[in-house]
């Protein structure tokens, strides 16, 4: 249930706005491998947001356990049962679970699906707490100028330099513990920086128009004028920002669960039990590379093709969403 908002904050906004969104998706086709990238993006997110809801809850399934993927074929004799034919004592992979199945006798490709669902958490939280920050800070700069500008500045640059890893690894150290919920709140606080500073850019050029001086002139509010002039004209930059830093946050959250942080203490990041994400999939189950090597291989291809999709896909939004970027 906890995907359903992202989906419906995806899919709103298309909705109000489908002239803009065809604008988009032609503009998207110059650029093929940022749409390459987009189309796995959105795969991920549905995967992660509805196929939880449509796919039946993993159990265990003792004869199941271990099954090779369709096609291939695994000694028969390391197995406690196969689901598929036996030919010449090796067990042959069937199309019931065509990426081969867990210690647990689920799925792979189900378990594939539990990870999409804690990528989807993991980039929703981050950039929900560095799109804002970053956006009020940059807009607020630009307008007010002066020592508004300097400090909020100076406070951008400041916390860009600060390593949100070491930050989390000073909290671990003070307060025991150290979550994946933890780790994203850490890298979204002092990610806005970034955001900031793209977003301050962009509305620098945008104070100087006669728009803006005409809403002042009529005698509205600074607080009028950024929500209802600024924001609107640096919402584009915000977003293209705000989406470069997804695939940082998912790398970050990968490789704290491979390490086997923890649990998250927080409900936004938690996962009912029985679920893993990639990265705590792939730490899980390294120990049965290479004879069950599926068990590692197709989450960690799984996890860079997701990455990898994002970090294009966000490169081809910010030259289509900041015209001087073109």
């Amino acid at each position: 249930a906890t995907g359903w908002p992202v989906t419906v904050a995806v899919v709103a906004p298309a909705v109000r706005d489908p002239e803009g969104t065809w604008r988009l998706l032609s503009r998207l086709r110059r650029y093929p491998v940022g749409l390459a990238g987009g189309v796995v993006t959105v795969a991920v997110v549905l995967a992660g947001t509805i196929g939880p809801v449509l796919l039946p809850e993993p159990g265990v399934d003792i004869v199941a356990r271990n099954q090779p993927p369709v096609f291939l074929t695994v000694s028969n004799a390391d197995l406690a049962g196969c689901v598929g034919e036996v030919i010449d004592g090796q067990c042959r992979g069937t199309f019931q679970y065509p990426l081969g199945t867990t210690e647990r006798g689920v799925g792979t490709s189900r378990s594939l699906v539990d990870g999409a669902r804690a990528f989807v958490k993991v980039a929703v939280t981050g950039v929900a707490l560095a799109a804002p920050l970053g956006t009020a800070a940059g807009v607020v700069a630009a307008y007010a100028g002066g020592t508004v500008d300097r400090v909020i500045s100076g406070v951008a640059e400041t916390v860009k330099t600060v390593p949100a890893l070491l930050v989390f690894l000073a909290w671990r150290w003070l307060a025991g513990n150290g979550t994946p919920f933890i780790l994203v709140v850490c890298f979204g606080l002092f990610s806005w920086g970034t955001v900031a500073g793209v977003v301050r850019e962009r509305a620098l050029s945008e104070v100087s128009k006669d728009y803006v001086r005409s809403a002042e002139l009529a005698g509205a509010p600074p607080a009028s004028v950024i929500r209802r002039h600024l924001l609107p004209n640096v919402a584009r930059a915000a977003v293209s920002a705000s989406l470069a830093r997804v695939p940082i946050f998912i790398t970050v959250e990968a490789t704290l669960a491979f390490l086997q942080f923890g649990a998250p203490a927080s409900s936004v990041l938690s996962m009912p039990p029985g679920y893993q994400s990639w990265g705590e999939t792939i730490g899980a189950e390294l120990s049965s590379f290479p004879l069950y090597w599926w068990r590692v291989v197709f989450p960690a291809l799984t996890l860079l093709a997701a990455t990898a999709a994002v970090t294009v896909f966000a490169d081809a939004l910010q030259r289509i969403l900041d015209p001087r970027g073109e």
